[in-house]
């Protein structure tokens, strides 16, 4: 099962949806006949449609459940689409629209229906956003392809730059030059494809194409992607080409980022002008072979150098492309953890707040015992948030305070939840609450002020790196925020030993009892994954 399956079902239903919708009221126009058999397809189209989401729901976990170790982020997006579903309640509201239509309330049932294209939509767009996600990773991973492979270029030419000053021999020279130059063609044009790739998914994203502009755009777009290519889009005029290369001297065709299309600090410009480089390599490659094939060492060498030169800008290009792709992902994810810790802190406050009103005043034992199972379902919702928020940051890779701090929370709202499902509704369970609140808020500032820091450091013009390939890539967080938190968390473990040693001073629990051992041994593990988070950002394991 395919987790593009669930996306493309959600899209039949809201196609199904939005037909029901738009189709309301024929039987206004027709005769009595006519207008029952309107309302028995609709109610029909409407109860296939309720099996259909139901089947779909049902799914989501599932497919969370096959992704979890292949594709994290994914996962943690179909987890997030179940959960949303639930609160939604979009089950409940499509039976009711079927009822609406089988009683002919037409009017009541089109305004259900189009609250639930609403909700669908935001399915949808949950759904998607992880889709994105995926292929940002994907044409990362493309990106770095490219550089390990320039990189490989590279290391060949300065070799045939090498074995030509120190006189090899001219025929074999050539042969290692004019295969090595088709090599930098060849991903030249794959460069060339990625930055069209990249246009058409922002244009596709941003608006929709200009009629005929489909494949005159394409056209033109790989002609300055790839200049020089062989039967590719428009002839460039003569004189603008890198041709004097072919001759050994001038520059390659002037300034390769001189093209408008060219213009700007995106991906795909970024792309274009590298792809616009290596072709001027290659065109210094191509005179070095000729000229090593004429016995012309010196001009060969003079064009080798001037290919080395071209084969460094476009790492240059190469690596900022890399550099702002992890900008934008960083963006995102601090978007994406913040707002779900807002909204776990919101729910937190709502449960100490409950817990504190039965501490305070004990209700009937009944009453006492529904209140506590309510807090304690909306306690484990707490921690089922945490789970995929340390699913999203542990897949990042770059940090690993803010897993630890999250574990921590996922394992104390299980605490609390289990305890509040059994109505022990104590200090002891509200100590647990008010440390999850405290927790959730310093959690949240330090990734609010990761955010800060993030945009502050754009708006200054981002993280400064050179061309020489050993440019790390931005963190999630920086390491002062990664030890003030394990500062944070080692302070918190140390509280709550001295408060279970203070009890057992006091007689008011025994060493014996297993609630007690169960909680000293989650305490000890969470001070030996301290520890090991310490020696990570101390050995710089935790850099992307």
């Amino acid at each position: 099962m395919k987790a593009g399956r669930a996306r493309r079902l959600l899209l039949g239903c809201l196609t199904i949806v939005a037909a029901v919708v738009a189709g309301r009221g024929p039987w206004q126009s027709a005769g009595a006949a006519d207008a029952v058999d309107a309302a028995a397809v609709l109610r029909q189209r409407e109860e296939d449609l309720r099996r259909q989401y139901a089947d779909l729901e049902r799914s989501f976990l599932r497919l969370a459940d096959l992704l979890s170790t292949t594709d994290p982020r994914r996962s943690a997006a179909l987890r997030a689409a179940f959960e949303k579903a639930r609160e939604s309640r979009l089950d409940e509201r499509l039976t009711t629209i079927v009822a609406l239509l089988e009683k002919r309330q037409f009017l009541k049932a089109g305004s259900s229906q189009q609250e639930a294209i609403d909700q669908m939509r935001g399915l949808l767009e949950l759904l998607e956003s992880g889709d994105s996600e995926r292929r940002a990773a994907s044409a990362k991973e493309e990106v770095r392809a490219f550089l390990a492979r320039l990189g490989k270029a590279i290391a060949r030419q300065r070799d045939i730059e090498g074995s030509t000053e120190a006189g090899g021999r001219a025929a074999e020279l050539a042969d290692r030059q004019g295969a090595l130059a088709a090599d930098v063609r060849s991903l030249a044009d794959d460069v060339g494809r990625f930055a069209r790739r990249v246009d058409d998914r922002e244009a596709g994203a941003g608006a929709a194409p200009k009629p005929g502009a489909d494949d005159g755009a394409d056209d033109g777009a790989e002609a300055q992607g790839a200049p020089g290519g062989k039967g590719r889009g428009q002839q460039t005029p003569p004189g603008s080409e890198p041709a004097p290369a072919a001759e050994g001297g001038g520059d390659a065709g002037g300034d390769p980022d001189a093209a408008d299309d060219d213009a700007g600090d995106d991906d795909a410009a970024r792309g274009r002008r590298t792809a616009r480089r290596l072709a001027a390599a290659e065109k210094r490659m191509q005179a070095a072979r000729e000229r090593l094939a004429a016995a012309g060492r010196g001009e060969a060498r003079r064009a080798q150098e001037q290919a080395v030169e071209e084969l460094e800008t476009a790492r240059s290009a190469l690596e900022e492309i890399l550099r702002q792709m992890r900008e934008q992902e960083v963006e995102r994810l601090l978007v994406q953890l913040g707002a779900r810790l807002r909204e776990m802190l919101r729910v937190e406050r709502e449960v100490l707040a409950g817990v504190e009103r039965l501490v305070a005043a004990p209700a009937a034992a009944r009453e006492r015992e529904l209140e506590s199972a309510r807090l304690g379902r909306e306690q484990a919702a707490v921690g089922a948030e945490a789970t995929m928020a340390v699913t999203l940051v542990r897949d990042d890779g770059s940090a690993v305070a803010i897993p630890q701090a999250l574990e921590g929370i996922r394992d104390d709202a299980a605490q609390a939840a289990a305890r509040l499902a059994r109505a022990a509704v104590d200090g002891t369970t509200r100590g647990l609450c008010q440390d999850l609140v405290t927790g959730l808020e310093e959690l949240l500032a330090a990734v609010e002020k990761a955010a800060a820091a993030d945009k502050q450091g754009k708006q200054a013009g981002g993280m400064q790196g050179g061309g020489d390939g050993q440019r790390q890539e931005q963190p999630l967080v920086d390491k002062l925020a990664e030890l003030k938190m394990l500062r944070s968390l080692q302070v918190k473990v140390n509280t709550r030993t001295k408060k279970y040693a203070q009890l057992l001073a006091d007689g008011a629990e025994r060493v014996e009892e297993p609630e007690l051992v169960d909680a000293l041994g989650r305490l000890a593990e969470r001070q030996r994954s301290i520890e090991r988070a310490a020696q990570d950002i101390v050995s710089g394991r935790t850099e992307p």
